[in-house]
């Protein structure tokens, strides 16, 4: 790899890191559902596969993202945030997925102990 590539490469690496910390800022005190699942002993698939069946969430057809539905939207339990890669056909895709406030993970403690 030439000094020129790598500059490129370096400078467009950069480029997507400041991309991505515009786009998540303020989600620095928010928790992953994998966290949550975490302290109920069960995978993020099957925490996202419970709050997709409670309706909390829904997974959008044509991007496949999981979003909150339409009476949940709006009481701050989550927000977005966003992670960059490259597809194989050398694409930069921006992959976004919700994360918890304080309020959501609540929320979704009170929905699992409901159901115990």
């Amino acid at each position: 790899m030439t000094n020129q590539e790598i500059k490129m490469m370096q400078s467009a690496q950069e480029y997507i890191r400041q991309l991505q910390n515009k786009r998540n800022a303020g989600t620095e005190d928010c928790m992953l559902s994998t966290d949550i699942a975490r302290e109920y002993g069960i995978s993020a698939l099957d925490l996202h596969h419970f709050l997709i069946d409670v309706g909390l969430l829904y997974r959008e057809r044509s991007t496949h993202e999981l979003k909150l539905c339409r009476l949940y939207a709006g009481l701050g339990y989550a927000k977005t945030r966003s992670h960059f890669h490259y597809s194989s056909k050398g694409e930069l895709k921006e992959i976004r997925f919700p994360v918890w406030t304080v309020e959501g993970q609540e929320f979704i403690k009170k929905m699992i102990r409901k159901r115990k």
